[in-house]
């Protein structure tokens, strides 16, 4: 099983696959407490999802960016995780001068982002979630100019785990890292 994400613009699509070490985590969550696993306290995979040499591209202006789950691969089989879905992403600015400004959040997004897809919603507290289509995917597209920024997106998915005596759970996972987010620079060749 693997993440895929997509930024694409008029010229390129950068593509990237997160690959997630299922045995690893199907271990840890059987043999540790790693957290509760509920949409309320995901468990933290950071550790279980190899990002190697394709870490995330800078977001550049007016690209189109999806991320989804991709469940089926050859090795999947043989461990005891099902039902693989994704929940939703999530986007926060933890950029200084966002975070410096002594305001609310108010549809500060749309300066950055198209936000007026049924899939999108902008929280007070200034959190972006991004819903999944119909397809599995969260989607959203950067505006054509806007500010230079730092933002931590996560990337929520669940799976059903069995454990002993055929008993079977969804458990709740999260990935969090930060991507800078700019109109200026051109995304980095691959």
């Amino acid at each position: 099983m693997f993440i895929k994400i997509n930024v694409k613009t008029k010229t390129k699509n950068y593509r990237r696959k997160f690959p997630v070490n299922l045995k690893d985590l199907e271990e840890a969550i059987k043999a540790s407490y790693l957290g509760l696993g509920t949409p309320y306290q995901p468990i933290a995979v950071d550790n279980f999802i190899s990002l190697g040499d394709s870490q995330f591209p800078a977001i550049p202006a007016k690209a189109k960016i999806t991320a989804k789950l991709c469940p089926k691969n050859k090795d999947d089989c043989q461990y005891k995780l099902s039902a693989p879905q994704l929940v939703c992403c999530k986007v926060k600015n933890v950029g200084r001068v966002f975070n410096n400004t002594d305001r609310i959040a108010k549809n500060y997004w749309k300066v950055i982002f198209h936000c007026d897809s049924k899939h999108i919603f902008g929280a007070p507290e200034g959190t972006l979630f991004i819903a999944p289509n119909k397809k599995g995917k969260c989607s959203i597209s950067t505006t054509k100019k806007f500010p230079e920024t730092v933002v931590a997106y996560s990337i929520m998915f669940s799976l059903i785990i069995e454990h002993k005596s055929n008993y079977k759970r969804r458990y709740y996972f999260i990935l969090d890292p930060v991507v800078k987010v700019s109109s200026k620079p051109p995304l980095p060749p691959i």
